[in-house]
């Protein structure tokens, strides 16, 4: 940049600095006086009060700190959620990649504690804040990753006054100012003089940069007005002229259907000192990077005032503190009980007397005196004024009146006896500021929508990320592919417009242990359900080992549960018709079980040889049930495994500009599909043998029935033959 357009930007940006500044002076001071109240140790009182008190006692009793917490707490524990949708050629597929793209940075970046953070200051003080960034992935690759971070200091973020929606959705530049001492400086910017920016800034951490040993910065945003071109191509997809070539055009097979200029803007950023710009970049996205949350916001008399939780609720507190003070004061001060006795009743008994309050004596001697008419008179204790007493009781219910807080929802016994009274006024009070809450999730929704707008720009590569669900379940997807058959992008990131919806609720984790026991009172009262919904009740419960047993109930469930959760996963047909062919077989053995349990029914008596048979035969059919299930969910595994892998080598062959991914997958499949018909042989061999012992159980107990009868046609044993034909295979049944 040229040392005169440096100057000129320069300039530009401390008048626009200083304009912030005068806006929200006044906000800042009464907020950074808030936060001193509510956190710093002898805030609470006055400087005239305490100087008028002199040595006497000045205590506190931060009701109000507990009151806060409160509020932020349940922000906290009702976690807002996320859903992206498509709107103009939105692709249903590409917004749930988006939704798992948000929550994977939202997870690596831990959002939640940035975003806690930033709600103890929006409560507390009036306003919170936080920021995405884009950093490398790593030291020695050139892909880019999104975070969010937090910004330690609210009160060091600075926008446009101008902009009128409560989010800044509007605003035209923005300002950070921090810290950083002048060895770091000097290191990152060795031949800039060290200058520190705007010595007159009040609010950001002045008091602990005092020393000689720091300098100041500031990141100045703003958006450059430019005009662009835009092209529709024949593809229906929309691209800036200026970053395409006919070539690219004429490769891809594609033409200009129109074009037209349109006035937009860029988000630029740079670096300043106090008199020189450091370093600039450009923003890869259309919206600022930062997002500001007010707890209450108003215009007062023309000026922009916004405030916290706190603001109105000091009164009642230094009354409290005050009331509380003068209490104990009373009470030390007050004399302490004392004995009424005359000189005779003392006489030598002074000393035993006057260690009565810090000693335990068993008893106190006195003299007798005939004028006293009886031993000596113990003083009443201190008494505290009773109005004193409603003073503090007033002080404390100011403080709940105030914010809107009450006993039942801060867990303190109150009046209300019900459950339902309880949560009512539970309700009541989360009503009376459920503003913070809202205003928090919006500033969320906020987050989202910059992520959105970024994700495209810096994810324009081919890449296979990582999206998680609502409930942290984790899986792959590719972006930005291109098919080589066909030159579309799949998954195309760049394509279409999405918006964001954000709920507030219950943590998922809330949801689960609320779900866990429901489902518990459901499966007492209708066992049934249990058999067929184990492994999912298993899941919702919070206990050790819970994941494990849930696996182990999955695999004995029904086959048609395991059916319906195989095609859910996408089988390929072979391995539907292994299980197809497995299933066949494991109905023939239910049938020739019930022919058993059928012919044990009608015989009137049974010899112990029958009893065993029949025992055996049941054993081996609860077996063979088991094999079955696990079988089956083993070949669930499989195919899902397979199904990743095949997602990541395609990933990584396309990145490497190869097309032979298909011959590794296909060794993998032809695996999976020998191991297949290995067990389903396997697993046919044993249903022979069932079945040819089903027919012998079946003779034994008719014999043992009528010993004279001889069975002419007895039953015949059952086997499933398996041969592969054409690459597929072909199960029929035979009679042995």
């Amino acid at each position: 940049m040229a040392k005169k357009d440096a100057e000129k930007k320069l300039i530009k940006l401390r008048e626009r600095f200083a304009r912030c500044v005068d806006a929200d002076r006044d906000n800042r001071r009464w907020a950074l006086d808030d936060l001193k109240f509510l956190h710093e140790p002898g805030a609470q009182w006055d400087q005239r009060t305490r100087a008028d008190r002199g040595e006497r006692p000045c205590y506190e009793f931060n009701k109000l700190r507990v009151t806060i917490k409160r509020v932020v707490n349940d922000m906290r524990s009702n976690r807002p959620m996320g859903k992206v949708r498509g709107q103009e050629d939105g692709d249903k597929q590409v917004a749930e990649i988006y939704e798992g793209l948000i929550r994977n940075i939202w997870n690596t970046c831990d959002g939640d504690t940035v975003i806690d953070h930033a709600a103890e200051y929006q409560v507390g003080a009036g306003m919170g804040a936080w920021r995405v960034a884009v950093e490398y992935a790593d030291d020695s690759a050139f892909e880019q990753d999104i975070c969010i971070e937090p910004i330690q200091n609210p009160l060091c973020l600075w926008s446009d006054p101008a902009a009128q929606d409560p989010l800044k959705r509007d605003a035209e530049y923005w300002f950070l100012t921090s810290r950083m001492s002048k060895s770091a400086y000097a290191a990152k910017w060795p031949k800039a003089d060290v200058v520190s920016f705007s010595e007159h800034t009040e609010f950001d951490d002045e008091g602990e940069w005092e020393d000689e040993d720091s300098v100041r910065i500031v990141e100045y945003w703003y958006k450059e007005p430019v005009t662009k071109t835009l092209a529709l191509l024949s593809d229906g997809s929309t691209v800036d002229a200026s970053v395409v070539t006919m070539d690219e055009l004429a490769k891809r097979q594609l033409t200009v259907v129109r074009s037209r200029s349109v006035r937009t803007h860029d988000i630029k950023m740079c670096i300043a000192s106090g008199n020189a710009i450091l370093e600039e970049a450009d923003w890869a996205g259309r919206e600022f990077p930062f997002v500001l949350v007010y707890g209450e916001s108003l215009v007062i008399d023309g000026k922009h005032r916004w405030f916290g939780l706190t603001r109105f609720a000091k009164d009642a507190q230094r009354s409290y503190n005050y009331s509380r003070t003068l209490a104990i004061e009373t009470v030390a001060l007050a004399p302490q009980a004392k004995f009424w006795a005359t000189p005779a009743q003392a006489n030598g008994h002074t000393e035993k007397w006057a260690e009565a309050h810090k000693k335990n004596y068993p008893f106190l001697l006195y003299n007798a005196d005939p004028q006293a008419g009886g031993p000596p008179v113990q003083m009443a204790g201190p008494q505290i004024p009773g109005a004193l007493i409603n003073e503090v009781q007033l002080s404390s219910d100011d403080i709940k009146t105030v914010t809107g807080i009450n006993d039942a929802s801060l867990g303190n016994r109150s009046n209300e006896t019900t459950g339902i009274a309880i949560r009512a006024r539970q309700a009541q009070s989360e009503i009376a500021v459920f503003n913070y809450m809202d205003n928090h999730a919006k500033g969320i929704r906020r987050t989202w929508e910059i992520l959105i707008d970024l994700i495209p720009k810096v994810y324009d590569t081919p890449r296979v990320m990582r999206i998680l669900g609502v409930d942290g379940s984790e899986k792959y997807a590719s972006i930005n592919q291109p098919d080589p058959m066909t030159g579309a992008v799949l998954n195309d990131l760049s394509k279409g417009k999405y918006d964001v919806t954000i709920t507030v609720g219950p943590s998922f984790a809330t949801q689960r242990q609320e779900a866990a026991e429901v489902y518990m009172n459901m499966a007492q009262a209708n066992p049934q359900m249990f058999g067929v919904a184990a492994d999912l009740v298993f899941k919702a419960v919070d206990l050790p080992y819970s994941d494990q047993i849930a696996e182990r109930m999955k695999a004995l469930l029904p086959p048609q549960i395991q059916q319906m959760e195989a095609q859910g996963q996408n089988m390929s047909p072979e391995v539907m018709q292994a299980m197809a062919q497995a299933e066949q077989a494991m109905q023939m053995v239910q049938q020739q079980a019930q022919l058993v349990q059928q012919a044990a029914t009608e015989a009137e008596g049974l010899k112990a040889e029958s009893e065993k048979a029949a025992a055996d035969l049941s054993a081996q059919g609860a077996k063979l049930n088991a094999d079955y299930q696990r079988m089956l969910a083993d070949i669930a595994k499989k195919e899902a495994e397979l199904t990743l892998r095949e997602a990541q080598l395609t990933a990584q062959a396309t990145q490497a500009g190869v097309s032979d991914e298909s011959k590794a997958v296909a060794v993998e499949r032809e695996s999976l599909g020998m191991q297949l018909q290995s067990a389903v042989a396997a697993m046919q061999a044993q249903v022979a043998e069932f079945m040819a012992q089903a027919a012998q159980t079946i003779s034994t107990i008719q014999q043992a029935n009528q010993p004279n009868v001889i069975v002419a046609n007895p039953p015949k044993s059952k086997t499933v033959r398996v041969r592969r034909v054409n690459g597929e295979l072909i199960g029929t049944v035979e009679e042995n």
